[in-house]
């Protein structure tokens, strides 16, 4: 098969679409050595990502098992899978049949129920040839537990714990203020493992609890207790089974659908997004948990909504290059240097800058 196009040989590198590393080698058009659209490309991590997606000419089909075929009419077929399900498959979407098996569209197969990601597809080209790749075999996916309701319960509504998150959002707004913010993101205090502690919940929008993060703060400075170490730790690890396997989302996801509306705005961390809802109600505000975790995987859900990102002071670039290639797949995100161009030190939030023009 020939290629109009190869991959670019320079040591530029670019975000990769999958895992958000700078390891993406992109595809050049031969002929005017411009870079193709931003998905096409090689990550170079080739054991943690293994992403390579190249401008294929031609069109995809996947060998897809079966236990009969058989004609109904004219223009499809009855498909009788390997499990037994039945599928009415058109007949112009099969580019090869065989005795037990034949290649079917790529096109028709995402819109199916049919499992073919890990089976050999080939490429049909206009001309008559034919190219096999075998896709290599892809890890089981592993299936995450979730937290109760009642467990949520029991810790947001035992009055008997309070957090030094909450009494420091006490000295900062109106109880009325500080009871909606709680209210909203389910904020609760546990005494496990340290005294005083806050949990963010991470709710998903199908109200599904995926996890629990415990932080200890300064009740007077609303900062995080970081010495002598670092006071986050998970809530399954205290409350849960050995076997609890954990699962991820963006804190805040199960507001999403309180208005289709409104902007999405995204921050750091789960006390800015907490803080930033007050003071500007106009967005649901969400949080990644951490610098790392704007990730393709966790912002699925609200892929088809306007979303701001709000980085800390000196994560702009990496933020900004993160949300080009995601835009790229479809995405609106927009990323505010609000701070950037400040002369606050870096790590500096919106809540600090917030709060500090109320103290003025």
């Amino acid at each position: 098969m020939k290629f109009p196009n190869k991959l670019d040989t320079s040591s530029k590198k670019f975000v990769c679409p999958n895992c958000n590393k700078k390891t993406f080698v992109r595809y050049l058009e031969v002929e005017t050595l411009n870079y193709l659209a931003a998905e096409y490309g090689r990550c170079d991590r080739e054991s943690e990502c293994s992403y390579h997606k190249s401008p294929l000419i031609g069109k995809i089909g996947y060998s897809i098992p079966f236990l009969s075929l058989k004609s109904i009419s004219d223009k499809a077929y009855k498909l009788t899978a390997e499990n037994g399900t039945i599928h009415i498959v058109p007949k112009t979407v099969i580019m090869e049949q065989n005795e037990n098996s034949c290649f079917i569209a790529e096109w028709f197969l995402k819109n199916s129920k049919l499992s073919y990601l890990t089976s050999e597809c080939k490429i049909f080209e206009k001309d008559g040839k034919v190219n096999v790749f075998v896709p290599a075999e892809q890890k089981p996916k592993v299936i995450p537990d979730y937290h109760s309701i009642d467990l949520l319960d029991k810790l947001y509504c035992n009055d008997s714990n309070t957090d030094n998150f909450t009494e420091f959002l006490k000295t900062k707004f109106t109880d009325k203020e500080v009871f909606k913010m709680k209210q909203d993101y389910f904020i609760s205090a546990t005494n496990i493992p340290w005294d005083n502690s806050t949990v963010f919940w991470r709710i998903d929008n199908n109200e599904t609890i995926c996890c629990g993060k415990i932080m200890q703060y300064d009740k007077y400075t609303g900062r995080r207790i970081k010495q002598p170490n670092n006071r986050t730790t998970w809530i399954h690890k205290y409350y849960e089974p050995p076997s609890f396997k954990l699962s991820h989302c963006l804190f805040g996801l199960h507001l999403i659908a309180e208005d289709y509306s409104k902007i999405i705005a995204i921050t750091e961390s789960e006390k800015t997004a907490v803080i930033m809802s007050q003071f500007i109600p106009d967005y649901i505000w969400l949080a990644t948990g951490g610098k790392g975790n704007l990730k393709l995987e966790l912002l699925q859900p609200i892929k088809n909504r306007k979303i701001v990102l709000f980085p800390d002071k000196s994560e702009y670039n990496d933020w900004l290059n993160k949300a080009t290639a995601l835009n790229a797949k479809g995405y609106k995100i927009s990323v505010s240097d609000i701070l950037e161009n400040t002369d606050y030190p870096n790590g500096f939030d919106l809540a600090d800058l917030y709060l500090s023009l109320e103290n003025e």
